[in-house]
């Protein structure tokens, strides 16, 4: 048993390099999910590596700054540097006394949240991250010892992610995948086709399949609708203007730009004509003054509008 314990340890150390690599491809996530799940003692073990590599004490006990080092893809190969001096060195049993983090017990946290239109809502997750959520918005967050995934299920969310050296952070916003280790970013699920991504802080990888990998700093950002997509340039700020109450609109067609106002108003918008929703517009709205909002909108293309009793219409 001792052998077989050793042998998991070195096996979760491996991992451990691997999985604290910016950007996996979709194989290595899939062979990480069999091993961890295959016995119980490798969530265990994959638990106390990560407790003891995210630990102040490991830099005490290699004697230099901790940091991963390039690990062997070889999975019969020894891996180089700190790690694997942890592992064959024997410092594992002694780390787990020194950083006391009673890693034997699986903490995964699985959590819903959503908003109703007309509100937003701040969520603090339990690694010290923060999402903030925008009007008629859904998210479902889990948080394991080894990954942070949120689903974006309606709506947009702005992500304020912590950064650590092991765990990344994913949002499947369906059809389109964000990948970072600590940054900040928006993404909008407009409808079932159309993301918008857009990034305010750090670096973040989108996956939206088939092959198309984007890689996007600080500043700029991203439109996917379906196979067409779009990038985005002057992203600036520390965060969306939606958080301030700005409606911001850079060739926006007028469909994107009434569900998105439609979220927080409380007064919604309608389009009399649905040919109307293809016109772009450009611009910064205050979205807590829905009237002279409508009054700039409609000014752009020469349109009309008027109070419904229940909702305002645009119209020719």
């Amino acid at each position: 048993m001792g052998q077989d314990t050793h042998s998991i340890d070195w096996q979760a150390a491996q991992w451990i390099d691997r999985m604290s690599r910016p950007v996996l491809d979709s194989d290595t996530a899939a062979a990480f999910d069999r091993w961890i799940l295959t016995d119980p003692r490798h969530v265990d073990s994959y638990a106390r590596m990560s407790a003891i590599w995210q630990s102040k004490g490991l830099e005490g006990a290699l004697g230099e700054p901790a940091h991963l080092s390039g690990a062997s893809n070889d999975d019969d190969a020894a891996p180089n540097g700190g790690w694997w001096r942890l592992v064959r060195g024997g410092a594992v049993a002694s780390l787990l006394a020194l950083a006391c983090v009673g890693g034997a017990q699986l903490l995964v946290s699985d959590a819903s949240y959503a908003t109703a239109r007309g509100g937003t809502r701040m969520v603090a997750l339990a690694d010290g991250s923060t999402v903030r959520m925008n009007g008629d918005t859904r998210i479902t967050v889990r948080i394991a010892p080894w990954s942070r995934h949120v689903t974006l299920e309606r709506g947009e969310a702005f992500f304020d992610v912590a950064h650590e050296r092991l765990r990344g952070f994913s949002v499947d916003a369906g059809g389109a995948s964000v990948s970072v280790l600590g940054t900040a970013f928006d993404i909008d699920r407009i409808d079932s086709d159309t993301r918008i991504i857009q990034v305010y802080r750090g670096l973040v990888s989108v996956d939206a399949g088939t092959g198309r990998q984007w890689q996007l700093p600080a500043g700029s950002g991203l439109e996917l609708s379906g196979e067409h997509v779009r990038s985005l340039k002057g992203v600036a700020g520390a965060h969306p203007g939606w958080t301030d109450g700005w409606l911001e609109a850079n060739d926006m067609p007028m469909l994107q730009l009434v569900e998105r106002l439609n979220r927080t108003a409380a007064h919604p918008v309608r389009l009399a004509d649905p040919a109307l929703g293809d016109l772009l517009v450009t611009g910064r709205f205050q979205t807590n003054d829905p009237k002279n909002m409508l009054e700039a909108i409609t000014a752009i293309h020469d349109l009309r509008w008027h109070d419904a009793g229940d909702h305002y219409v645009v119209e020719r």
